[in-house]
């Protein structure tokens, strides 16, 4: 005979409220109570049914992921699955799914209006490519679970969490001066960037301190170099000591680049990547890079936007994650 929520209340000395609310992770039931009634419930063999559950809790135990899928995205930008891993992980072990919406800037809004409008999903997290002020006026009104993930490119009052890229940028720096090298040059792609804008930021600031400048070089794409800027840059009688790249694209045609004029790396010039994939492990040499945890980001954004459900007044513009160096031969 199958285990009932009577059981598990008769043997906890609770009622059944207190038993649904703790094993729902309400926070109005004490940790060391809610800890209580799931090793009894383990050890009974209690499993809730998920339909009746969800009904209870007037809820589709669904979390939706939304974001513009487009072609070559995972070339473009591998970190997002990353972040949906960490999500994902986090809500399989709340009994929550995640469900993945591909959208293009310009639907979202109309769309997001309307699952807010029918409550078809219990949260909603946003990736900030898709964030318009359009959209970001309508999260802002509105009283439903959700999480934006990236800091928005303009002021507005949404809820975020991001990767401190204007620490990452000051890690770089501190870690390139340590070792000794003063002149230094980031190849960024285009230079109305935000992310390189914010690493830009905290090299400045990590070199202020020792007064040196930091050449930059923009491009037109933020994956493919100007050679001839390039070449302008490497033959200079006094060159960088060293090159910071955004990303590994940049790095990769650096590093092909810097070897087709016959210099060495890093007795030459060093290479330092920001991101640590998806090339940066296998060149000859191999990168160092500034490497993010976005698994672990993909995790805080699934947790804060399941407390929010518990909590809607919960708000939140916050970095997460902090950034660490992977020394390789590059430098």
């Amino acid at each position: 005979m199958a285990v009932t929520i009577y059981d598990v209340a008769k043997e906890a000395g609770v009622s059944i409220a207190t038993v649904s609310k703790a094993l729902n992770d309400s926070y109005t039931i004490p940790e060391q109570t809610k800890e209580m009634i799931r090793q009894i419930a383990d050890r009974l063999g209690y499993r809730p049914n998920a339909r009746a559950k969800n009904f209870a809790r007037q809820a589709s135990g669904t979390v939706l992921f939304i974001t513009d899928f487009y072609q070559n995205i995972a070339f473009e930008n591998p970190h997002m699955f990353e972040i949906i891993s960490g999500i994902a992980t986090y809500l399989d072990g709340k009994d929550y799914a995640l469900t993945l919406k591909p959208l293009s800037k310009q639907a979202a809004p109309m769309y997001i209006r309307d699952i807010i409008q029918q409550r078809s999903a219990d949260a909603l997290i946003i990736h900030a490519h898709i964030l318009s002020t359009e959209l970001a006026a309508i999260l802002s009104s509105v009283d439903f679970p959700y999480l934006v993930i990236g800091k928005p490119g303009f002021r507005c009052n949404v809820c975020w969490i991001d990767v401190n890229h204007e620490q990452a940028g000051q890690l770089a720096a501190n870690y390139l001066l340590d070792k000794g090298y003063r002149r230094m040059a980031l190849i960024m792609g285009q230079e109305d960037d935000s992310l390189s804008q914010s690493r830009l930021t905290g090299i400045k600031q990590a070199m202020a301190e020792e007064e040196l400048p930091i050449e930059v070089v923009c491009n037109e794409s933020p994956y493919a170099l100007d050679d001839e800027a390039l070449d302008r840059l490497l033959m200079k009688p006094s060159r960088p000591e060293v090159l910071l790249c955004s990303n590994n694209h940049l790095a990769l045609h650096c590093l092909q680049h810097i070897r087709r004029l016959g210099m060495k790396i890093p007795e030459d010039i060093a290479l330092l990547t920001f991101d640590n994939y998806p090339f940066s492990m296998l060149t000859d040499p191999t990168i160092t890079a500034v490497e993010v945890d976005m698994h672990d980001m993909g995790v805080n954004a699934a947790r804060f936007v399941l407390q929010r459900i518990r909590k809607p007044n919960l708000l939140t513009q916050s970095y997460c994650t902090s950034p660490c160096v992977l020394e390789r031969e590059t430098t």
